[in-house]
């Protein structure tokens, strides 16, 4: 059966570890003190201390996988402490003799996760710490019928929810949302694990090794899941494009909402269409208001992925409208923003609706790919 999880463009998180604080780093990046508990402890391959907090070898080396995993994806500190008191809680961090076998449920693996058809993934899937810990962030999605991830329903061919994807889970508790995503009979169990996380962590940012880019992937959620919204990195672009995301992006953390927002901007919220309409300051009768007639509209400036600009259109087809990746189901767009992002007003399967925000951009493998497409060049400034 194949299996599908929510990643961006990459995809692949490698395993061996080390651990690096972002307090070491000779360059840290400003934005990233924004996310939610502050900046993520970055880790790459060599160096793992030999113990901290009274945790060693495997358990040690699945608690620096997992908070790789989330800052990999983009979430702060507040994100990898939620991961990590769940995987204390569900696996004593892979140290409970039951981890690597199912449970009478079938859920097994650091998080406990379920290995039955339709579920997080296979046996196998499950006890790989970087598979499992990415599915905790941003959830399974099913890319076709009887995937895993159909059990969790929804849009499309289903979505199992992952920490991404629970509203406001930022401002919770941490065990709060852990319990949001596990849904587990012992509610109140993760925050006996809060101190021990902390510890975890501070521990991992003392480890003061250098960072080894190679260790990273460009897979990933959003940018910070929907919480505090930080200033966007520089991008190098000319024109309308640099006007377009500059205005674009004075919209960060707008609510989304269907059919809402234009060339005026927002009314209650949003959408993604009307998104495009006003980052660029055009009116419908010039490109059209659906993501499907702005597609339609740009069918001659279509652009080859590894030659995508800052300003280009990414189209996508999910399931809404019609067949996953056919270009007459399209049923989102986004604008590509440099330096592997993109700029996107949406909604995810479940009912959370993150809005305007700046993300990993999913072109090529990312769900329900179609194209690229570019925008003719204008000298109007938008209004």
């Amino acid at each position: 059966m194949k299996k599908v999880l929510a990643l961006g463009v990459g995809g692949v998180l490698l395993l061996g570890v080390t651990v690096v604080g972002a307090a070491v780093l000779d360059d840290q990046d400003s934005a990233a003190m924004c996310l939610p508990g502050g900046a993520a402890v970055t880790v790459s391959v060599d160096g793992l201390p030999e113990e901290i907090a009274g945790h060693s070898g495997d358990a040690l080396r699945n608690a620096a996988v997992i908070a790789q995993v989330g800052q990999e994806q983009g979430f702060g500190k507040q994100g990898q402490l939620v991961a990590l008191i769940t995987a204390m809680q569900e696996s004593q961090l892979g140290n409970h003799p039951s981890t690597a076998s199912p449970d009478e449920n079938g859920d097994a693996g650091v998080f406990q996760q379920r290995q039955l058809d339709g579920w997080y993934g296979s046996l196998e899937d499950v006890n790989d710490i970087t598979y499992a810990a990415t599915a905790f962030y941003n959830g399974v999605t099913a890319e076709s019928e009887g995937d895993y991830g159909t059990a969790g329903g929804g849009a499309g061919y289903g979505h199992i929810p992952g920490l991404t994807d629970i509203s406001g889970w930022e401002s919770m508790e941490p065990a709060a949302a852990a319990q949001a995503v596990q849904r587990s009979a012992h509610p109140d169990a993760y925050a006996e694990h809060l101190d021990e996380a902390e510890a975890i962590l501070a521990g991992l940012a003392n480890a003061n090794v250098s960072v080894d880019s190679a260790s990273t992937s460009d897979a990933g959620g959003a940018s910070d899941s929907g919480g505090d919204h930080c200033a966007a990195p520089t991008v190098e672009a000319t024109g309308d494009a640099a006007e377009a995301l500059a205005r674009g992006r004075t919209l960060l953390g707008t609510p989304y909402e269907f059919g809402g927002g234009g060339t005026h901007g927002p009314d209650t919220g949003i959408d993604c269409s009307g998104f495009v309409l006003f980052a660029f300051g055009l009116d419908s009768n010039e490109i059209g208001r659906t993501a499907q007639a702005q597609f339609d509209s740009l069918a001659s400036t279509s652009v080859p992925p590894d030659q995508i600009q800052p300003g280009d259109l990414i189209f996508y087809a999910k399931g809404r409208t019609g067949a996953v990746g056919s270009p007459d189901a399209i049923s989102h767009v986004a604008i590509y923003s440099g330096d592997g992002k993109m700029i996107e007003s949406t909604r995810y399967n479940g009912g959370t609706e993150p809005g305007v925000q700046e993300i990993d951009a999913q072109v090529e493998d990312g769900r329900g790919f179609v194209d690229v497409r570019r925008l003719p060049s204008t000298t109007e400034e938008p209004a």
